[in-house]
């Protein structure tokens, strides 16, 4: 947050500046032939600077002195993970209608995880993942598998896909470079007309899970869901040193015996539980970008930021967790999964 503040002061010294007919980087006075120069530009770099200074900036420092002040220490339970799924999915039009439509682009697992928000907690309903729209959308000719850096497969659309709103977007992420897909308002729309499918997708799921449940076999790929014993438990590395939460699940899955026949568990699992837990809150800068930052609960229980310099040169505050933030996912962590 310090850091948008700056980035933020700094734009608007600029274009006060530059509405002045001065470059801010050398101090000179432009030449008169400059677009600045020009009355209707200067007018409008202006209002944009007072703007910034009167609307965006003051939000800003509210939110800045909110998470600074200090807060009374208190207690919090945990919420209790959802139960494992055992009713089929529904979502009816009473619930779909509280799905709000995003102006702002978001990731197919954006869009689950919203529609997963509908399910009334206690309903024992089968969730959706992102396997469960991404098929249907390949079904329907929007996405096409393909294959990205280091054999990954990648979902990515096709030309109707583009004409419908979804676009291919690439990224870095966390220090890692990504290629996914993002829907557009349309795309969104394009996924709640299709809702049934994607449904039926998901309580096929549930059908087989309760075929191979007596026999303990896999639903998907011949695998056991991700678990691990007390003794595997027992070779965490015990260090409190704040991590990523995909160290975590770096090393959760170096438990795993090589060959093993279990799943791999995946770092959105992970801050996804905690989102759950209230925890983390997921949320928007000002330029419409999604990032998470921890909660009152999650501060106490061990959930910190960083400031980070990224790769194109700017700061952003990575999320970590200390050593408490880590023992609460080895307590759960079987529930995961």
């Amino acid at each position: 947050m310090p850091a948008e503040i700056k980035i933020l002061e700094r734009a608007e010294m600029y274009l006060r500046k530059l509405s002045c007919g001065v470059n801010p980087l050398t101090e000179e006075t432009l030449p008169e032939t400059d677009v600045c120069k020009q009355e209707r530009i200067s007018k409008c770099l202006t209002y944009v600077a007072d703007y910034l200074k009167q609307k965006v900036m003051p939000v800003m420092e509210r939110r800045e002195r909110t998470v600074l002040a200090p807060k009374p220490q208190k207690v919090l339970k945990p919420r209790q993970v959802r139960e494992l799924a055992t009713e089929e999915l529904v979502l009816t039009p009473e619930m779909l209608s509280k799905f709000e439509i995003s102006d702002e682009p978001v990731s197919v697992s954006g869009v689950v995880r919203r529609l997963n928000f509908l399910i009334p907690r206690e309903s024992g309903m089968m969730p959706l993942v992102y396997a469960d729209v991404a098929e249907v959308l390949s079904r329907e000719g929007i996405l096409l598998k393909q294959e990205g850096d280091k054999g990954k497969e990648l979902n990515l659309p096709t030309p109707r896909g583009e004409e419908l709103g979804f676009a291919k977007v690439e990224a870095d992420i966390r220090g890692h470079h990504s290629v996914y897909t993002k829907c557009n308002a349309d795309a969104q729309k394009f996924i709640l007309e299709n809702i049934d499918k994607c449904v039926a997708q998901a309580n096929e799921r549930l059908a087989k899970r309760k075929a191979y449940a007596e026999s303990g076999e896999s639903v998907r790929s011949g695998k056991e869901k991700f678990h691990v014993t007390e003794d595997q438990l027992k070779n965490y590395p015990t260090d409190e040193s704040p991590v990523p939460v995909s160290e975590i699940a770096r090393r959760l899955n170096d438990l795993l015996p090589q060959n093993s026949n279990v799943e791999k568990i995946y770092f959105k699992t992970i801050r996804d539980w905690f989102v759950a837990q209230n925890y983390l809150e997921e949320k928007k800068t000002v330029l419409g970008k999604i990032f998470f930052e921890p909660t009152e609960a999650g501060a106490q229980n061990g959930i910190v930021t960083e400031t980070r310099v990224g790769k194109n040169g700017e700061n952003y505050d990575a999320v970590l967790y200390n050593g408490a933030a880590q023992k609460l996912v080895l307590q759960h962590v079987n529930e995961l999964a």
